[in-house]
């Protein structure tokens, strides 16, 4: 996947009856094993058959195989998580699959048996892939319009120069602008686009802002996992432009503003 296919993908709902050829099923089952994230923390990753698990989300229509994901209960799991989940449907979407984050609305206790959630596991979401049919559901329609899907906060409220006091301009994003751009435009829970970037030299730390009622017992704090869907876009853009780096926890400390938590720093 590169930026290419992140400016490509988009929330699907609405699908075709034709099955995933089983071929894109090999090469996504080959992709799982090869995935890793920043904290190594292990992720298992299931293809399921709707009808043969007997899953589903009643937002979707015509979705018959999911994938699903689920980890054990340890720091950073909810950033490993979203960092591998949305590689993996990056690499879906360059198939020419749809895919679409399903955190919520779903059967959860059935996909849980399916994939057998023990003690001290969650699974936190799961997307349907298939193919995109070529209209829309009304439910669909409705749904895009009511989180605003096609639409972003602007770029000088989420990325910052130096600190939070400072907001930072596209025309002064430089050699950053393209990965900035990449995590503008990541999908996030309900689109509160929980992230804020501070660019420091050569370091980009990345924050999260807390909105009440996304952080629940079964599932852990799903913006944390937004957040590892930001890691992700910005990594792929960064190394498409020549700027390999990698993820370190080291907090800066700096002066942050109301329910605002430090996540990661990138560095160069």
């Amino acid at each position: 996947m590169n930026i290419g296919t992140m400016r490509a993908r988009r929330s699907v709902r609405t699908f075709t009856e034709e099955s995933v050829a089983s071929e894109l099923i090999e090469k996504l089952s080959a992709y799982m094993k090869e995935l890793d994230n920043p904290f190594h923390i292990p992720i298992e990753f299931q293809i399921l058959d709707a009808k043969e698990h007997k899953v589903s989300s009643p937002v979707l229509v015509g979705a018959q195989t999911y994938i699903v994901g689920k980890y054990q209960r340890q720091p950073n799991a909810e950033l490993a998580f979203g960092y591998e989940f949305e590689k993996l449907m990056l690499c879906a979407v360059s198939l020419g699959l749809g895919t679409v984050w399903i955190a919520g609305t779903m059967d959860r206790k059935a996909f849980e048996r399916a994939i057998e959630v023990k003690d001290g596991e969650v699974m936190p979401a799961i997307t349907p892939i298939g193919y995109a049919a070529n209209k829309k559901s009304i439910r669909e329609g409705m749904m895009r319009k009511a989180i605003k899907a096609d639409e972003r906060m602007d770029f000088e409220k989420l990325f910052f120069d130096r600190n939070f006091e400072h907001p930072l301009k596209e025309a002064d994003a430089g050699r950053f602008l393209l990965p900035l751009q990449m995590v503008r435009w990541a999908p996030s829970a309900t689109n509160k686009q929980p992230w804020r970037l501070v660019v420091d030299g050569n370091r980009i730390h990345f924050y999260e802002e807390k909105t009440k009622g996304y952080d629940r017992e079964e599932i852990g704090d799903v913006q944390k996992i937004d957040l590892g869907i930001a890691m992700a876009h910005f990594e792929i853009a960064a190394n498409e432009t020549g700027q390999k780096g990698r993820f370190v926890q080291a907090n800066p400390k700096l002066m942050l503003p109301e329910n605002t938590e430090y996540i990661t720093t990138f560095e160069l």
